[in-house]
């Protein structure tokens, strides 16, 4: 399988690893990956999925699957040539704390701006 165009979720991906590595830091790839699936989608899909008239059950398997979707896709994603390609793309690339401070940057603008929207259209409720 060969890697084509570039991906932010490669990019991610690969920004978490290498800060990982060079910092001894407790999460890596995936784990920004998860981060960035939870502060993003998660919730919205949530929702939506306990919004929808199925059974318990399925919503219940529904979030479980939600909740382990990111770390599915990196398992499958990111196997050895995967790693090497996305390594020979991004190998010049320095200033990982910075690059990593501008994701959680985004992702916090993105939460905030989900938040917002959500509870602005009356998806979510605050308060009372």
């Amino acid at each position: 399988m060969r890697l084509k165009l570039p991906s932010i979720i490669d990019y991610i991906w690969y920004i978490g690893e290498k800060f990982h590595q060079q910092e001894k830091s407790p999460g890596d790839g995936a784990m920004l990956i998860a981060i960035c699936w939870y502060g993003s989608f998660f919730l919205p899909l949530l929702t939506l999925i306990n919004k929808l008239k199925i059974s318990l059950i399925t919503r219940i398997v529904l979030g479980v699957f939600l909740i382990i979707a990111p770390f599915i896709f990196c398992r499958i994603r990111y196997n050895r040539s995967n790693k090497e390609l996305i390594e020979l793309q991004y190998h010049n690339k320095t200033n990982w704390g910075k690059r990593l401070l501008i994701i959680w940057a985004v992702l916090i603008i993105v939460v905030i701006v989900e938040f917002t929207v959500c509870v602005k259209t009356g998806v979510w409720h605050v308060g009372n």
